[in-house]
């Protein structure tokens, strides 16, 4: 790649009392690369900063429903559905978290397949992209209302838990709202085959860290709480009841006849798992010919891998895992990127374990993607110690040797708060990359 171009997004009228996302806050936009292609990237990563909460696209319909750490911003997955996937063809993402490049997939009439080794991303992103109908959704509402009153009636007779608590629980919870917790889950699980348990379930995870002593999804620490008798039932509802607002609002997004999005739990340096077309393994096909292609092809792989020595999700997600009885065994085999491991070896150690991690995805990628399709990933650069990891540059490394060539970049900068590896960043900053690679 060796054309470079610098792209500003147009300004925006200054209000300083708007809410501003972090993860999108303007700036210059460098490309390399393909000159098409590369203005494709800049566009997706060229999203406004936010305003207020009601007007961000990053929480519209069923993109606000549950917190996920790191997620890539809507107005960039629909940027990127709608320019590398072409309208017959079915798009990947391998490291799929919460759903959001599959939800812009259906609203752009797109079919999609979805895999994560974390079992709370397949069931979120399943429940995210299964269309409900009016009545499901009234079903949904009246079975959490149950719910909270079986809550609330245990409440008032001072009943007892109706299981042991985890010391993790005693300490994270006040023991009215650990109490009100478990007669909620314990209701949950009286409804067996009603298709609103695996809903609920994922309600209740979306309260569970709001009604803790944490004061976020990423933070380690607790600190002192008081939450008021019966609010985690009322809470429980309401959730419920934006849920079905949201999935509402989806469903009037997406075009007729709704194009299917299959989720599956499967380690991505792998895909063992996917959909298989007529010769038993997912087929490839040449992209742009809508005619021959098979039901089950790649067309493209649009997907955020973990960041290298930036994010636990194994930690991030052990409350969730645990209440709703996930196995979270291959998602602690199969982590990659995990700052915890990363944090035991020295930059040089680092950069070459994220390099052979990136190498397997890439080869199971190549497998499965038709020849001269796109392979998409938004990275960003992370850091061990006081030295950079440049996403763009072992991306691009890694891809030559597994037939992936590097066809453009866009890139801009990213502030970095991790104060430990803040000094790997003061003499050039920090960037999200669009990197764009194609199977030879």
């Amino acid at each position: 790649m060796t054309k470079r171009t610098d792209h500003r997004p147009p300004p925006e009228p200054r209000d300083p009392n708007r809410r501003r996302a972090l993860t999108n806050v303007g700036g210059v936009i460098g490309t390399e690369g393909d000159q098409a292609d590369a203005g494709r990237l800049a566009r997706a990563l060229a999203v406004p900063p936010a305003t207020d909460a009601d007007d961000e696209p990053a929480r519209s319909h069923v993109h606000g429903f549950h917190t996920y750490p790191a997620r890539m911003h809507p107005v960039t997955a629909a940027r990127l559905v709608s320019a590398f996937v072409p309208p017959f063809g079915r798009v990947l993402d391998p490291f799929c978290g919460s759903g959001t490049v599959l939800v812009e997939a259906l609203i752009a009439g797109r079919s999609a397949i979805g895999t994560d080794l974390n079992p709370l991303a397949v069931r979120l992103a399943a429940c995210k992209t299964r269309p409900r109908t009016a009545a499901e959704l009234v079903h949904l509402a009246e079975r959490a209302a149950d719910c909270a009153t079986h809550a609330d009636d245990r409440r008032k007779a001072k009943a007892g838990a109706s299981r042991r608590f985890p010391r993790e629980d005693v300490e994270l919870f006040e023991p009215h709202v650990l109490l009100e917790l478990d007669s909620i889950r314990a209701k949950i699980e009286t409804l067996q085959d009603d298709p609103a348990r695996a809903d609920l379930e994922l309600v209740l995870s979306a309260v569970l860290v709001k009604l803790s002593r944490k004061p976020g999804d990423t933070s380690s620490g607790t600190g002192p709480r008081r939450t008021a008798a019966g609010f985690a039932a009322k809470l429980f509802v309401q959730k419920t009841r934006d849920l079905c607002d949201r999935l509402a609002a989806l469903g009037k997004l997406l075009p007729t006849p709704t194009q299917t999005v299959t989720v599956v739990q499967d380690d991505a340096t792998e895909l063992k798992h996917l959909p298989t077309g007529p010769t038993g393994t997912a087929a490839a096909v040449k992209p742009g010919i809508a005619g021959d292609r098979p039901r089950d092809s790649i067309a493209a792989i649009i997907t955020s891998p973990p960041y290298a020595a930036t994010y636990d999700y194994l930690a991030h997600h052990a409350l969730r895992l645990r209440w709703l009885g996930l196995d979270a065994a291959p998602l602690a085999r199969g982590e990659i990127g995990s700052r915890t491991a990363y944090s035991r070896l020295k930059p040089a150690a680092a950069r070459a374990e994220w390099a052979r991690e990136l190498e397997r995805f890439f080869r199971a990628a190549a497998r499965v993607l038709a020849p001269g399709g796109p392979l998409v990933l938004m990275m960003a650069d992370s850091a061990v110690g006081d030295v950079a990891i440049r996403a763009d540059e072992v991306v691009s490394e890694v891809g030559r040797l597994c037939g992936l060539l590097p066809a453009a970049r866009a890139s801009q900068p990213r502030p970095h708060f991790h104060g430990p590896t803040a000094a790997a960043f003061r003499t050039r900053p920090r960037f999200e990359h669009a990197l764009l690679l194609r199977k030879a």
